[in-house]
């Protein structure tokens, strides 16, 4: 059986009433329960996740949240807590995207973390360096060590990280990270998380993704050159006919990596 292929669709606050939510995930989900090689992760406004939950039946897609506050004890105006999602229905949370830097650093990052794992919610975590400068490498890893220095070394396996490089989200051109570059961003992260968490089964169990620009124009560099579990996308997640095509190009690249796998096997 091949692997799945995850897809996290942050629909940021592009969608703006409850009826465009509705449509837009019927939508997608009409196309979903014909692909067998995708789980996407749809990601509402927090308001309308009540509305989308309602309609999550299939494990070809799952809801998930923007994000979270961590702590259901005392008086918390304007949050929506992970108890909250959770009793929403929402399986997944997005945490650290860059977007909200300039709201919260990684000390808040990582409890927000140990909070979605405490609340069987399985946190997906954005890191990414702000430019592919001389430190660009520190500051990767100040990023993964920070972001999981709570986190209980016994159960990385619900974790999902976003390599989410902000150069390739907010230059002018908007040029996502090659192939090579997340091959050499993955090298950092994973050796990272080896050293926090001890055992080289404790980093395999977790997903890896990436996140950045992508579209269906460029994210075929990434099916065919690296062993990603899967993407974020924002600019288009919420165009079903650009998603129909990536769920194409998902699909005819998980054949071509199971055939190149039955290759060398048999080498």
């Amino acid at each position: 059986m091949k692997k799945r292929i995850l897809l996290v669709a942050n629909w940021k606050t592009v969608v703006k009433t409850e009826e465009d939510a509705l449509n837009l995930f019927n939508s997608i989900k009409n196309v979903l329960v014909r692909n067998s090689t995708t789980e996407m992760i749809v990601c509402p406004p927090s308001i309308y996740l009540n509305q989308i939950g309602k309609e999550v039946i299939s494990d070809h897609y799952n809801l998930g949240a923007q994000d979270a506050y961590p702590d259901d004890i005392g008086n918390r105006t304007g949050e929506v807590t992970m108890s909250m999602i959770k009793d929403a229905g929402a399986k997944y949370v997005i945490l650290g995207n860059s977007e909200r830097s300039h709201l919260e650093d990684r000390h808040d990052i990582a409890y927000k973390v140990t909070a979605a794992l405490e609340n069987e919610i399985q946190p997906i975590i954005c890191v990414g360096e702000k430019q592919r400068d001389k430190d660009w490498k520190k500051e990767l890893i100040a990023q993964v060590r920070e972001s999981f220095y709570r986190v209980s070394k016994k159960n990385p396996e619900n974790i999902v990280i976003v390599y989410e490089p902000e150069w390739a989200i907010y230059s002018d051109k908007k040029n996502p990270a090659t192939s090579v570059q997340y091959n050499e961003a993955m090298e950092v992260i994973k050796k990272e998380l080896h050293k926090l968490f001890k055992t080289l089964k404790a980093v395999e169990s977790i997903k890896f993704l990436y996140g950045g620009s992508l579209d269906d124009k460029n994210i075929e560099d990434y099916l065919k050159n690296t062993n990603v579990d899967g993407f974020m996308v924002g600019r288009v997640a919420h165009d079903p006919r650009i998603l129909m095509t990536m769920f194409r190009l998902i699909s005819e690249g998980l054949d071509l990596r199971a055939k190149a796998l039955k290759e060398l096997e048999n080498e």
